[in-house]
């Protein structure tokens, strides 16, 4: 049994499957880590029904023992619910022609596609929308040839391989890629830097360290910044190619939105914009000093922005409750769209 723990009866047979199964393996039981359960099913296979109450059992365990309840990761919730890999499976053959045509140099083209990549990748995995809008940049890692998602879901990405032998969908390439965006992004809020990177189709390495670490930490410091840096993974972006500053992350409706329009085969546009003009030299002549009557006029300005804030806070209170009600018509739909083209 769990030491200090008072398992209840109705429990004590799938914990005790579990536990013998770890000591055998010479693993922790309790508190036991994601991977722990995850060897554990692969190793005691069983109906799906059977695999989920073991689950739930080891959960109720940790959770009576003060402990994070391992099954709970997204790796683990797949294993329990085929039904869900399954259309992860098929929906990463659907992304995967998608990602390889979209843009990644052009201007603001290129941004675009590096970001829609990893959404669609990210999702293809069988990240939820509202899973993708809370993922932080040091969740994500690269480790040889694929991506570790850490945190709370625990997922290994290696590439898919197809009957030919080719890869499908690179994850490590198309993390690497919106990476480079983020890197420059964080260093240079300006877009211009940004903006001739991908005109030139040639971003820097946003990881110069020639030996990663395969086996990074699950639980990293939040205070560690890392060498990526902080941040959410996917950030809304204007037509003019500008993020918000700080960088704020997309909601979950605007991923399903990006999802959904590219499933179906009708994504956003965007129009190339027009290379900036060079630095034009600065006039030798001294410019003229405001006088006082201008130094009225600011303060009447500022007082006038002040007053037209507060009036727009009023105005726009309940935003929020109408963004919370699109965004659940939005998965809905996502869903019932994933639905119909699981019959065709």
């Amino acid at each position: 049994m769990a030491e200090g723990v008072d398992v209840p009866g109705r429990y004590r047979y799938e914990w005790a499957l579990f536990s013998d199964w770890c000591a055998a393996a010479d693993l922790a039981a309790l508190p036991a880590s994601p991977l722990t359960v995850a060897m554990f099913l692969a190793e005691n296979p069983a109906g799906d029904a059977a695999q989920r109450r073991r689950v739930a059992v080891v959960n109720r365990v940790h959770t009576l023992a003060g402990h994070p309840a391992p099954g709970t990761v997204t790796s683990i919730r797949l294993q329990l619910d085929r039904a869900r890999a399954d259309r992860a499976t098929v929906l990463r053959g659907r992304a995967a022609p998608i990602i390889a045509a979209l843009p990644v140099a052009g201007w603001p083209s290129g941004m675009f596609g590096r970001r829609d990549a990893v959404i669609l990748g990210l999702h293809a995995a069988g990240l939820r929308a509202v899973d993708i809008s809370r993922l932080d940049r040091r969740d994500i890692t690269v480790v040889g040839d694929g991506v570790r998602i850490g945190g709370r879901h625990q997922l290994h990405l290696h590439p898919d391989q197809g009957g030919g032998g080719e890869a499908i969908i690179d994850y490590a390439a198309v993390w690497r890629r919106w990476a480079q965006v983020l890197r420059v992004v964080q260093e240079h809020p300006s877009t211009r830097v940004l903006e001739q990177h991908l005109r030139a189709g040639k971003l820097p390495d946003p990881d110069p360290d020639p030996d990663p670490d395969p086996d990074p930490d699950p639980d990293p410091d939040p205070d560690d910044d890392g060498p990526g840096g902080s941040g959410p993974v996917v950030v809304p972006i204007d037509r003019w190619g500008a993020v918000p500053l700080p960088p704020g992350a997309m909601t979950p409706a605007a991923i399903t939105s990006v999802v959904t329009s590219h499933l179906v085969g009708t994504p956003a546009r965007h129009r190339p914009l027009p290379a900036r003009p060079g630095p034009r030299r600065l006039s030798a002549e001294p410019s003229e000093v405001p006088g006082g009557d201008d130094t009225a006029a600011l303060s009447d300005t500022y007082a006038a922005g002040v007053a037209a804030r507060s009036a727009a806070h009023i105005a726009l209170a309940d935003v929020g409750d109408v963004l919370d009600e699109v965004e659940g018509r939005a998965e809905e739909l996502l869903r019932r769209t994933l639905d119909l083209l699981d019959d065709l």
